[in-house]
């Protein structure tokens, strides 16, 4: 009776930690939440995300002309799905513009990192947030980059 009893307790616990864990898919990455921005000499670029469900976070990246006007650079998503997650980028203008998605190969609390080593560039996408107002986010082509580009985001503020 009393094996039962521990192996009832046990199975509730654990059901009780995997509907917490599966009620909170996106939270390790809400962080990401928010404008951000980076000045340019010809501008500045704008990534805003906003959480969509349970499972997606949603974002754009404009481009903001110092002479004025706007450019939607590229549609992004954040999602889980398939106990995966993925970094989603549609380069507007590029690959006919197919979504390609980045699988999340690791993450903590503050950074992750996806890559896809099919595609011809990125294949390696990297944010991490350095303090609450700045993300650093770095796209390469691999694990010995030949050809990186950084990016320094400020958080916006209206």
């Amino acid at each position: 009776m009393k094996i039962a009893v521990v192996f009832f307790v046990l199975a509730f616990l654990l059901s009780a930690f995997i509907e917490k864990k599966d009620e909170d898919k996106m939270q390790s990455f809400k962080w990401l939440i928010g404008s951000w921005t980076m000045k340019t000499a010809r501008g500045a670029i704008m990534e805003s995300w906003v959480q969509l469900n349970d499972s997606t976070i949603g974002g754009e990246s404009i481009f903001i002309k110092i002479t004025g006007g706007t450019e939607q650079r590229e549609k992004l998503r954040f999602i889980y799905s398939n106990k995966d997650y993925f970094y989603c980028v549609t380069f507007l203008g590029q690959n006919n513009n197919q979504e390609i998605k980045f699988r999340i190969t690791s993450f903590a609390d503050s950074s992750f990192v996806s890559e896809n080593r099919q595609h011809d560039f990125p294949k390696r996408i990297i944010y991490k947030l350095i303090h609450k107002d700045t993300i650093h986010a770095v796209v390469d082509d691999g694990e010995i980059p030949k050809k990186k580009f950084d990016f320094f985001y400020s958080r916006y503020k209206d």
